[in-house]
């Protein structure tokens, strides 16, 4: 809050204005802990409660987030916080399956050529730990979760954190389109294969074979789902979840299989 006086943020409103700003600003890092409540109150004349009204309003957006005993810490931003606002308006516009890959071929390719370029040795064991889960996998929504895990592990190697929130948005859809291309036999002999071209290709510092085989495997689908490619993807993926799963599952339960991203919160 570095250059606001008690008199242009005396509210719980501006209060709230200017964390928001000296957070997005940078002036306050991931992991910084706020002054208490007190403090704030009385540096800021504002009453306490108007100081917890704007915490909660910063809580809310995922600013920040407070740790019960220890305080209130600005957030780590993560790929997941544009998951959920982004995947209510996408499926208000009901995408097919169509969509979505045209979507993520503009994407996914993209990213598997920056990765090609820029991947670390922690990337490459990222991408690699997700490929051997995914080999060892028990069940379906398994597999699910470790072909997204290797998705995204493709993203962040990218090391473009507009690629990788973009990725995160669309990653709910993108569950939902795995399950529907890991239960179906004509499209997983044909797709799969493709997971070890994209790695051999990051790893082998060669962007145009990491685009192109990226490319092959997010087409698959359009050769082998049938009129399923040109459905909407929420009607897809509810059959899917009704044949294959509990019959008590729900799209919010599969969504649930959607890797974590790490613990990095304040320590």
């Amino acid at each position: 809050m570095t250059g606001q006086t008690s008199s242009t943020i005396a509210t719980r409103a501006g209060l709230a204005a200017a964390l928001e700003a000296a957070i997005l600003g940078g002036r306050l890092a991931p992991g910084a802990k706020l002054p208490s409540e007190r403090e704030m109150a009385e540096r800021h004349r504002v009453s306490r409660p108007a100081v917890r009204e704007a915490i909660r309003g910063l809580v809310e957006r995922d600013l920040i987030e407070v740790v019960p005993g220890r305080g209130a810490f600005v957030r780590h931003a993560r790929t997941s916080d544009a998951a959920g606002r982004m995947d209510a308006l996408l499926r208000r516009r009901q995408p097919t399956p169509r969509h979505l890959v045209e979507a993520r071929l503009m994407l996914e390719g993209t990213a598997a050529a920056l990765a090609a370029e820029r991947a670390g040795a922690a990337d490459l064991a990222a991408i690699a730990a997700a490929l051997d889960a995914f080999d060892a996998a028990a069940g379906l929504l398994d597999q699910v979760r470790h072909d997204l895990a290797f998705h995204l592990a493709v993203a962040r190697a990218a090391h473009n954190p507009v690629v990788e929130t973009m990725f995160g948005a669309v990653a709910g859809l993108t569950a939902e389109l795995m399950l529907r291309s890991l239960a179906d036999p004509l499209t997983t002999p044909d797709s799969l294969p493709y997971h070890r071209a994209v790695f051999d290709a990051i790893r082998g510092n060669d962007p145009a074979l990491a685009r192109a085989a990226m490319t092959d495997h997010l087409k698959v689908a359009a050769r082998t789902y049938g009129a399923d490619f040109d459905r909407s993807l929420d009607s897809v993926a509810r059959r899917e979840v009704a044949r294959l799963l509990d019959p008590g599952m729900d799209l919010d339960a599969l969504l649930a299989v959607l890797p974590a991203e790490g613990d990095d919160g304040p320590r």
